[in-house]
């Protein structure tokens, strides 16, 4: 061994001794747990797609900047160039749905209770030559109490998330999101749910109030889908209607009596260690043909005032009032989810121009969204071990306390593992990242003869 051989490994080896030889047994479980996990995608892809596909996937997860193709390419550790990646999402043969399918199916049969959820999203953009730009208003300005009614322009998406049930607590995976056009027929709103209603399993859906339409459920229904979804205020339900004693000529009444949810009775039930003062009824509504059960929940912020009624209805009549009221509860976790997603998985930091391409590049930073919760959620992963203490401990962070891991603690903890893995794998190569030439200068002065 020359001399040059035993300096590089004496900084190898110094490197190394940074790291506990805990950490590196669990970057090592780590990252071959996700390889595991990317397996189960092998069959959509070819073999170089494949390749950039799991360069995707850790670029998402690696990357501490907005989430640009070049940002992706830098911490993807692809020895590829970098027109591979762009390439990938504009001319790559691989299906965006084809992967989605897959990632449901591997939560669905990681938790056997799971209901699905799903809302639209939007994404600011401050570019003008990519496709599907369109402008929606943003109310959020105030100026002397008037509202000014600004614009933005971006793009819309459709997003499915699939709410999972554990033993302790509950978990939302975003699993599939396409894109929203409204002055195209292929991509309108009703177009863009029809979409996976079609191609998943049957089972619940959550929605929010703004999809209450008859249009959403009938579609929904047609699939074999049940809905659940919160009523507007001006919502008007029908008691069933009542069988005549003697038959009567003309077609039987499909709507009874208009329903007052002020006059129903209602009891305290405890739900999640609270107490709601509750009712609920069979009943029917215009908005969709078949019967729904409505759960009403009233409170009273003050005796002065009048009570607020919170309405809720399902199709899926065998759901009991407790059960209900939970999973409207944790729909809200798609909202947080768009918001991880955004902060940390470059959803909306895409600077591509095409519809392929835009779908494409979204549906990865879901993709990877997914795998970094899966990895600390499956009951069989190698993370399971892991608690918020030693997170906290590992990361410097003492002044933050959680009661579970969020998303933005395991986010931090897979990059730092990848951070000890791609800093610890540099001193490991033959010739040094940087190419600097080592050499010595010797100080011996020559002979005479090679002097003159």
């Amino acid at each position: 061994m020359d001399i040059f051989t035993e300096i590089k490994e004496s900084l190898r080896l110094k490197a190394l001794r940074e790291f506990t030889t805990e950490e590196l047994l669990t970057e090592i479980r780590t990252r071959t747990c996700l390889g595991n996990i990317l397996s189960d995608f092998r069959h959509l892809f070819n073999q170089q797609n494949f390749a950039l596909f799991q360069a995707f996937i850790f670029g998402f997860i690696a990357n501490r900047g907005n989430g640009t193709l070049t940002e992706l390419y830098q911490c993807s550790g692809s020895e590829t160039k970098y027109w591979s990646f762009p390439k990938f999402l504009s001319r790559g043969q691989w299906s965006a749905d084809a992967v989605a399918a897959v990632l449901i199916r591997r939560i669905q049969h990681a938790f056997p209770s799971w209901v699905y959820v799903y809302d639209e999203t939007k994404a600011l953009k401050t570019g003008v030559s990519q496709w599907g730009l369109h402008f929606f208003r943003n109310f959020s300005y105030q100026k002397h109490r008037v509202n000014q009614s600004k614009f933005h322009y971006g793009h819309e998406f459709g997003a499915l998330g699939l709410l999972c049930q554990t033993a302790t607590q509950w978990h939302l995976f975003p699993v599939w999101v396409k894109l929203i056009l409204p002055q195209s027929i292929r991509d309108k709103s009703q177009a863009v749910l029809k979409r996976p209603c079609s191609k998943i399993a049957p089972g619940l859906i959550i929605f929010d109030r703004g999809f209450a339409r008859r249009k959403v459920f009938t579609m929904a229904l047609s699939f074999g889908h049940h809905i659940l979804c919160r009523a507007k205020s001006n919502a008007v339900f029908y008691r069933l209607p009542k069988h005549p004693k003697r038959r009567h000529r003309g077609r039987p009444r499909k709507y009874g009596d208009r329903l007052d949810i002020r006059r129903l009775r209602y009891k305290e039930v405890d739900i999640g260690g609270k107490s709601y003062s509750i009712t609920s009824k069979v009943v029917r509504t215009k908005m969709c043909d078949a019967d729904v059960r409505l759960v009403v929940i009233r409170n009273r912020p003050k005796v002065s005032k009048p009570y607020r009624y919170f309405c809720v209805f399902t199709t899926d009549l065998t759901l009991e009032i407790p059960q209900i009221v939970e999973y409207y509860r944790q729909r809200w976790q798609i909202e947080t989810a768009f918001r991880d997603t955004k902060q940390h998985f470059g959803f909306d930091a895409y600077r591509v121009k095409s519809r392929k391409s835009i779908n494409r590049c979204v549906q990865l930073s879901f993709v990877a969204a997914s795998l970094t919760k899966l990895l600390f959620t499956t009951p069989n992963a190698t993370q399971k071990a892991i608690s918020v203490e030693k997170v906290r401990q590992h990361l410097g962070i003492h002044w933050y306390r959680p009661e579970k891991l969020t998303q933005g603690l395991r986010v931090a903890y897979l990059r730092s593992q990848m951070a000890i893995a791609a800093f610890s794998a540099k001193f490991k190569q033959k010739t040094n990242s940087q190419n600097i030439n080592v050499s010595f200068q010797d100080d011996t002065p020559p002979s005479f003869d090679k002097a003159a």
